[in-house]
């Protein structure tokens, strides 16, 4: 049987002094922000760079072998190697999406280390009755903090954005259900320079909220400025 404890190191030293070490076990982390703002990147680089298997529901196509390849390669990792580290899913549609997380428990086992969700909102979207669907977004996350406690897995739950237009700002998709689940949240914005982005601590069970980092994107995925 194999055992993993440690926390999930986003390859960044400034992310992951920002969540206390990395992404944590036995908890849902929820990443979000708008479009190219290095979510996928980063969800796919906590993957490639922590022992043990990856369950990868990709529900909007974002998911790109050849970059994973890409990054693997960059760092000195066979890019075919880190690519069978990685189970991906592809629904195609909320339904489907359904069913796909109820299979991760026949499996999921502790040779895993992390599950991804990227993202939990495309297909919710675009559903009309979106008020009934909530309920099954809420059972779906129960599920995944399940597994995620049987197996002390790290689970990455990637949002998208919309524009809240009496707050005047943009906010998370499902945004009271994704928060009441996920204890760990955390915001990626674009910033005014070619490839940086900016990362913001909006929720953490044990460390400050509102902590800010800035961390660039290139060949090898998320870096360190």
């Amino acid at each position: 049987m194999v055992k993993f404890m440690e926390l999930l190191s986003t390859g960044s030293r400034a992310l992951d002094e920002l969540l206390g070490g990395g992404i944590g076990r036995k908890v849902l982390t929820q990443i979000y922000g708008s479009f190219a703002t290095g979510k996928t990147t980063l969800a796919a680089q906590v993957g490639l760079l922590n022992r043990g298997k990856v369950a990868y529901i990709d529900t909007e196509g974002g998911f790109s072998p050849e970059r994973v390849a890409l990054m693997a390669e960059s760092r000195g990792i066979e890019p075919e190697l880190a690519l069978q580290k990685f189970i991906i899913f592809e629904p195609q549609d909320f339904k489907e999406q359904k069913r796909i997380v109820a299979k991760l428990k026949t499996l999921v086992d502790e040779t895993f280390s992390l599950i991804v969700l990227d993202s939990i909102t495309a297909h919710y979207r675009v559903e009309e009755n979106k008020s009934r669907l909530l309920t099954e977004l809420g059972k779906q996350l129960q599920i995944l903090l399940w597994l995620s406690r049987k197996f002390n897995l790290g689970v990455i739950v990637v949002n998208q954005v919309h524009f809240d237009s009496k707050a005047g700002v943009s906010k998370p998709v499902a945004e009271h259900i994704l928060g009441y689940k996920c204890k760990d949240i955390l915001r990626l914005d674009k910033f005014n320079r070619p490839n940086v982005r900016v990362a913001v601590l909006e929720r953490h069970r044990f460390r400050p909220e509102g902590g800010i980092v800035y961390f660039r994107i290139t060949e090898r995925g998320i870096e360190d400025i």
